[in-house]
């Protein structure tokens, strides 16, 4: 029996079975890859990550611990940033500061924190939600995490080694900024 490339015609029907049966599998899980393409690229559109999304993050917030007050004041998005500020007052009176930027860059957006003035250490943000924030430098020596959440009227930060078992972390409530 001859078989014609072109057409079945010449084939037995158990044949063409096969064929369609291996041509079905085939587009069934072309299908399925493309499906899955979909819904992977839908979710990243659905958690579109820019800066008004961590506009939760605005407002001043203090505390104070044993004779120490802690501040941070950080704006709303505007002009592709939010500018923050960070200040400890301590009961010795020393004090520290550290000036903060979140920007939207082409990479994504970046966390830059200059702790006294210094130039600014980068941390991407990798992960985010509704009142959480988590931004990384796994090439920094420490923090190499800084994570920001919001509960009401609190706002709380911890900064972290990579492992998450060395860290430090900070709660503020929100006040009202008085000049």
């Amino acid at each position: 029996m001859k078989v014609s490339v072109f057409s079945n015609t010449n084939l037995d029907s158990s044949f063409s079975f096969v064929i369609q049966s291996q041509f079905n599998k085939e587009s069934m899980k072309l299908k399925s890859t493309l499906v899955l393409l979909f819904l992977i690229s839908i979710s990243g559109i659905s958690h579109a990550q820019t800066l008004t999304d961590l506009n939760w993050m605005a407002g001043y917030w203090t505390s104070s611990d044993d004779g120490n007050s802690m501040e941070e004041l950080w704006s709303t998005a505007s002009g592709s940033m939010i500018v923050g500020f960070h200040r400890d007052v301590f009961a010795n009176g020393r004090s520290s500061f550290e000036y903060l930027r979140i920007v939207e860059t082409a990479e994504g957006i970046v966390y830059l924190a200059s702790p006294g003035g210094r130039p600014p250490t980068p941390f991407k943000l990798v992960e985010h939600s509704t009142n959480m924030a988590s931004f990384e430098n796994l090439e920094n020596d420490f923090p190499q995490r800084i994570i920001y959440t919001q509960n009401g009227n609190t706002l709380t930060a911890r900064i972290e080694d990579k492992s998450g078992e060395k860290g430090m972390e900070w709660t503020w409530t929100k006040t009202k900024f008085e000049q």
